[in-house]
């Protein structure tokens, strides 16, 4: 997993975290609005108080739609994750700047009851955000600055003694909020970090047991896996597959005289024409050192057909590995010898198909080398 597919991955988990949250607090946010309003009838002006409630309920309104939106709606475009974020974000900040704000227009100067009424609400919902929101900083902590911050300095100014005292208590509270966002954050993240480690790990342990370290194609194991595969569909269709068997000529003089790693390098630059050389749904493997095996599948239902499109393609092939490589200072030319063993006709099982291709490669290489031989059962 590189840099910037976990960086999209970490970004993916903090808004599905988010979002999962959003119904609950978003439902709580309501609740606790229309409980103050209720409670605070008769002694705020109806306006104001019904006002204010609308604009909770609308806020709340466009978040949830938000929500369900995102949900039915996922992404994993790096850009387009962090365009939810920062409208989720945005969302969170007009909720909590209203309950910041509308709180001085909520508490009576002359009623200890109903300020300490209106101070725990505001705690509830500033605890409440820590739990919900601390896995993205850039939400909990203007969520948490917005919905406390008002009421703290409307403390302070009101100058008594309780106040100030009240006022200080506030900001010793909200400056542990955020060492406890902080915190919580860098856990959360941290989890995230070895989580998706992890998936590395096992991904990078998947592609060493089916794939060759090399040139990157799959190995012998995931080749007779797919092989398998479609010997199995091969009973159920009458569409033929061919099994290529491809050994490069004199590999091991050019191994020993110019060393592995020159030798490395021509088998990479093979793995790379031989892809080039085949369609999509065909697999090129290396089977190990310098022999590579290539399958055709949904190949002609008739074996000249099949056969002539075997043919055709272990040729484009041959012409294309006879182009001179350059590796590193040296200019060098390198050909191969392929056999061909059409399947079901020359085997069932992927013992039978590498014998036979491996006697038709072997046939090629009788014949002078640079040749393609495709298999005779009377051989």
């Amino acid at each position: 997993m590189n840099h910037a597919t976990k960086t999209t991955a970490i970004e993916s988990s903090k808004l599905a975290q988010l979002i999962a949250a959003s119904p609950r607090t978003l439902f709580t946010s309501c609740l606790l609005g229309i409980v103050l309003v209720y409670l605070q009838h008769g002694s705020i002006a109806p306006q104001v108080l019904y006002t204010w409630l609308a604009l909770i309920i609308s806020i709340n309104l466009v978040r949830i739609t938000f929500t369900y939106y995102v949900k039915r709606n996922p992404s994993n475009e790096l850009a387009t994750l962090q365009t939810r974020l920062r409208q989720f974000r945005y969302g969170l900040m007009a909720s909590g700047l209203v309950w910041g704000v509308g709180s001085l227009f909520l508490i009576l100067p002359a009623d200890l009851t109903h300020q300490m009424m209106v101070i725990f609400i505001l705690t509830g919902l500033s605890a409440g955000g820590v739990a919900s929101y601390s896995v993205d900083v850039k939400s909990a902590i203007p969520y948490t600055a917005l919905t406390i911050v008002p009421i703290v300095i409307y403390l302070f100014f009101m100058n008594t003694n309780l106040s100030i005292i009240m006022a200080f208590t506030g900001g010793l509270y909200l400056s542990f909020l955020v060492v406890s966002i902080l915190h919580l954050n860098q856990t959360l993240i941290e989890n995230f970090n070895l989580r998706f480690d992890a998936i590395a790990r096992e991904e990078a342990i998947q592609h060493l047991a089916f794939y060759d370290v090399l040139t990157k194609l799959p190995n012998r194991r995931l080749l007779l896996d797919r092989l398998d595969h479609a010997l199995a569909m091969g009973e159920r269709t009458t569409r033929r597959g061919a099994f290529l068997f491809l050994d490069l000529d004199n590999f091991k003089i050019l191994n020993d005289t110019q060393g592995h790693e020159i030798g490395d390098l021509l088998l990479q630059q093979v793995a790379i024409r031989l892809l080039s050389c085949v369609r999509e749904s065909d697999t090129v493997a290396r089977l190990g050192g310098d022999e590579f095996v290539i399958m055709l599948e949904d190949l002609n239902d008739g074996l000249s057909a099949a056969t002539q499109q075997a043919e055709n393609t272990a040729n484009k092939i041959a012409a294309a590995l006879n182009r001179p490589y350059q590796l590193n200072h040296l200019m060098h030319y390198s050909t191969p010898s392929i056999g061909i063993a059409i399947f079901p006709d020359h085997g069932t099982t992927h013992t039978e198909l590498l014998k036979h291709a491996d006697i038709a490669m072997y046939q090629a290489k009788k014949a002078g080398r640079n040749a393609v031989r495709t298999f005779k059962p009377d051989h």
